[in-house]
């Protein structure tokens, strides 16, 4: 802030809310002729989850996102009564929930995304008579699925590149403790010089010759990479724990992991591949998932509810760890590219949503206002509009529409004379 013309500076109170089905709102303090205020842009994490309307009652087991995050698909082990579970897709990030025709006698454990949310890969764990499972892949956003030539296995995890035709896929240890790949959606499956082992997590770059897995501690221990395919396979210098859970960057050179706290309990990234591993200051837990943003700065990591059972949040990296206010039994969590829209599974809880509201900076320019705000999947068909009056109703759209140029929508407009004008972000 500072003093125009003689007269001191003022400054307008903003106001943010979230509407239903978490479209959402983001208010800019006005400007005047005698005062400005410039608004920095807050590139940090909203805090508040959305409770969706999928069923609460299935143990949601896994959750995944295409690119933007608009396109869910979640699987669950069980319908919350010991008799299997659905796969169930959302196309508006959890606003709406469709069930699958995928079978629902039994027990799937989780599920991957290509980057355009068409093609999709899910395993099964077990059967209701505990017997091992396969694979089934969907190439229709989960309109139809097929089962696929993969060994009946006690599957685990499951990771897919961006175009959705490389898959990777790692057995529990209760069946072959194998991880086997696939080079054309599912077609056909063929086991990599990976160890046996009792694998509990792998992830996966987005053209899939980087990968990472992780030992549940019934096993080595140690977390492997593969940086061609899964061809070969190499034992990183990460500590012998109960790993849990894995995520890459896009390019594989961003890794986070974490283990289930009979381990040390912490979050460990690298980045450079897997080569070198560091702890970060997340506070010990009993972490159960863990998300990456594309670009490995924005990452997610949930508590299973053994420990305070909250989802942390990272800016940077994983230097700092924010803690939000949701508490449950966290199972999966995941985040589209960009970070702004993240979604978490919970059994008992059922699934959540979280979207960053993009901020609205303010800053003038001669005689006018540049109003801009970053482009992110969390503000997709967000509208700039405008009024005088916070107590009247008839807010109008701003006019010329804002134009994007590198990652920002910028509207440039006259400045208010003698009146205040405020600025807000309606989500459609």
């Amino acid at each position: 802030m500072r003093d125009v013309g003689g007269k001191s500076s003022e400054v307008k109170a903003s106001q943010s809310h979230r509407k239903k089905h978490m479209s959402s709102k983001h208010f800019a303090p006005a400007f005047t002729a005698a005062w400005f205020l410039l608004a920095a842009s807050n590139s940090g994490f909203a805090q508040n989850w959305i409770l969706t309307e999928a069923n609460t009652n299935y143990e949601w087991q896994a959750v995944a996102c295409s690119t933007n995050g608009s396109k869910l698909v979640a699987v669950a082990f069980d319908d919350g009564l010991g008799d299997g579970g659905p796969i169930c897709t959302s196309t508006n990030a959890g606003a709406i929930w469709t069930e699958t025709s995928a079978p629902t006698n039994v027990c799937w454990q989780s599920v991957a995304s290509s980057a355009a949310g068409t093609k999709l890969v899910a395993v099964i764990n077990q059967d209701l008579s505990g017997n091992p499972g396969p694979i089934y892949v969907s190439t229709n956003s989960g309109k139809a699925w097929k089962v696929t030539t993969a060994p009946l296995d006690n599957w685990l995890c499951v990771a897919s590149s961006a175009d959705g035709s490389k898959l990777v896929a790692v057995d529990s240890g209760s069946g072959d403790g194998l991880i086997y790949s696939s080079t054309n959606s599912g077609n056909n499956w063929n086991p990599t010089a990976a160890p046996g082992n009792f694998w509990s997590a792998v992830a996966s770059s987005t053209d899939g010759s980087k990968l990472a897995a992780t030992d549940s501690g019934f096993g080595d221990g140690l977390i492997y990479v593969s940086t061609n395919f899964g061809n070969t396979w190499t034992p990183t210098l990460a500590p012998v724990n109960p790993w849990s859970c894995i995520a890459s960057s896009a390019d594989g050179t961003r890794l986070v992991a974490a283990n289930s706290g009979f381990g040390d309990g912490l979050i460990y990234v690298s980045t450079n591949s897997g080569n070198t591993w560091n702890p970060t200051q997340a506070p010990t837990n009993q972490w159960s998932c863990v998300a990456s943003s594309a670009d490995g700065t924005r990452l997610v990591a949930a508590d299973s509810g053994y420990g305070d059972g909250l989802i942390y949040l990272s800016t940077d990296a994983g230097n700092s760890w924010t803690p939000t206010g949701q508490i449950g039994f966290w199972n999966s969590v995941a985040a589209s590219a960009d970070g702004s829209v993240l979604s978490a599974a919970a059994y008992p809880g059922g699934i959540y949503i979280l979207q960053t509201t993009p901020a609205l900076s303010l800053v003038r320019s001669g005689t006018n206002l540049v109003v801009s705000w970053q482009n992110s999947s969390a503000g997709t068909g967000l509208a700039l509009q405008q009024i005088s009056n916070l107590a009247a109703t008839n807010w109008t759209a701003v006019t010329p529409l804002p134009g994007l140029t590198n990652g920002w929508y910028t509207a440039i407009v006259p400045l208010a004379l003698n009146t205040n004008r405020f600025y807000r972000l309606e989500g459609p």
